[in-house]
């Protein structure tokens, strides 16, 4: 673990403290507050329209809150911390690649944006290209791309760099199953090495079986936080007094609409 890792003393990646960013009259992000150790995969949920995607923004610099703050490995965050960003990782909901440059000039401009060495730059983004079965599709452009494989380089493009704090927004949807399972795996041996991953996906059974910890948000407001690990063992999730067994459950029971049957359908 390098030295860098070791800058904020009480074990927090990252600390939001009443966060809040309106767009004129609405409320995307309402006074949120939540810290979330080092090490930890943690999971990010909400329905959609909830604030998942304003509150990555402001956690990563491409939104600067309306009031509140944050803070990532112990400093001070904004869009302006650009130290702090080079020691993050984003794969954001529009992706955000260049479609006229072929992946690993894509993904070479990414090593150099961080201040990678040439000579490490062109040997991980062989490894990323082969390891995501990419191979195949080098002669194409990004803009000739298929969504899932969009999805890959978009990873591959987060992670060059070894960040200290990952950022994922809906990391998996569209990737084959193989795909999912590898990056899962990859994600796994991530914070086993003391980083950390913040991610949000409306896939429940995903989170549940890979996350440590989950907060769930309605309304741009915080409506529960807690860790997952008693659910592999047989435990239950409690909340308003309730137990549930399954995270779907209780997310339902949080952030679930009551919705009008169809008698046509």
């Amino acid at each position: 673990m390098n030295e860098s890792m070791m800058q904020s003393p009480d074990g927090v990646a990252i600390r939001i403290d009443h966060l809040t960013k309106r767009y004129g009259e609405f409320t995307a992000v309402d006074g949120m507050t939540l810290e979330v150790p080092k090490g930890r995969l943690f999971g990010f949920l909400g329905p959609n329209g909830a604030g998942k995607s304003t509150t990555i923004g402001c956690l990563t610099g491409l939104l600067d809150p309306t009031s509140g703050f944050v803070e990532l490995l112990g400093e001070r965050f904004s869009s302006d911390s650009i130290d702090l960003k080079r020691r993050i990782g984003v794969m954001p909901e529009g992706l955000a690649l260049f479609d006229q440059l072929y992946a690993h000039e894509f993904l070479a401009f990414n090593g150099r944006m961080y201040g990678l060495e040439e000579s490490v730059i062109r040997q991980r983004v062989a490894e990323l290209i082969g390891a995501l079965d990419l191979t195949a599709a080098s002669r194409k452009r990004l803009a000739d791309y298929s969504t899932g494989m969009r999805k890959k380089v978009a990873f591959a493009a987060a992670i060059i760099h070894r960040p200290e704090i990952l950022f994922l927004d809906e990391p998996f949807e569209s990737i084959d199953p193989a795909g999912v399972a590898m990056l899962k795996d990859w994600l796994r041996r991530f914070v086993s090495d003391g980083r950390t991953v913040f991610m949000t996906t409306h896939v429940l059974e995903t989170v549940e079986r890979l996350c440590d910890d989950v907060a769930i948000i309605k309304g741009g407001q915080l409506a529960w936080r807690g860790e997952l690990d008693c659910l592999g063992k047989g435990g239950t999730l409690e909340c308003d007094g309730e137990q549930f067994s399954t995270l779907e459950a209780l997310f339902l029971h949080l952030v679930g609409e009551r919705y009008n049957h169809l008698d046509w359908l």
